[in-house]
């Protein structure tokens, strides 16, 4: 899916990137299939978390996962390839990568295990399938999973965190028109001004 954006001088630029809601939906659905929720069941993998705060799953006996999609900063985003191509109207086209952090957190008896199948399905072949057809591609050897405890409500809950981090290809176009005549001036220190010219595309 790509976006476009028309700026006030009349050029479109044209993106392949991912928005953060498409990308939010894609892992919310790569995640279910992770942990073997088929069909997607999303009361059960959420992306908005409540606006009382935090995640939370609101019973001690229920498992519950929390994912949020981010944008890193990446040394690699910083470099841009350009090309040009066309005659009449000109085409630019930049290539660059884009990086992206994803975190899970996940609550609940099983949210241990359930965090490792996360990070088991970081290796399969059809988890990176599905990512690389919206030009996503995860980093290997992600990192295992943290059990970090949350205490609430004078209560110790299970918690369970998973990271991973994915390279984005990102593509896009601008169209500008080119040069089709330029003046030449040739001037010598003593004579001034010797010839006037002006080249003319064909």
């Amino acid at each position: 899916m790509t976006t476009s954006t028309t700026y006030p001088n009349g050029q479109t630029l044209t993106s392949t990137a991912v928005t953060q809601q498409a990308m939010q939906i894609l892992i919310q659905n790569v995640t279910c299939g992770a942990l073997g929720v088929n069909p997607p069941d999303y009361s059960q993998v959420k992306i908005d978390w409540p606006q009382e705060g935090q995640p939370f799953t609101p019973l001690p006996s229920v498992d519950g996962c929390f994912l949020a999609c981010a944008i890193k900063d990446e040394d690699y985003s910083k470099v841009r390839d350009q090309v040009f191509s066309g005659t009449g109207l000109v085409t630019e086209t930049w290539v660059y990568t884009r990086g992206w952090h994803i975190a899970w957190t996940l609550y609940g008896p099983n949210a241990v295990d359930r965090a490792r199948q996360l990070h088991s399905a970081t290796f399969m072949d059809w988890f990176n399938d599905l990512l690389s057809t919206s030009n996503l591609y995860p980093l290997s050897d992600p990192p295992n999973p943290t059990y970090i405890p949350e205490a609430w409500n004078a209560q110790w809950w299970p918690r369970s965190d998973f990271y991973l981090d994915l390279y984005e290809k990102v593509t896009e176009t601008i169209q500008d028109g080119a040069v089709t005549s330029v003046e030449v001036s040739l001037n010598a220190d003593d004579l001034g001004k010797v010839a006037d010219f002006t080249v003319t595309k064909e």
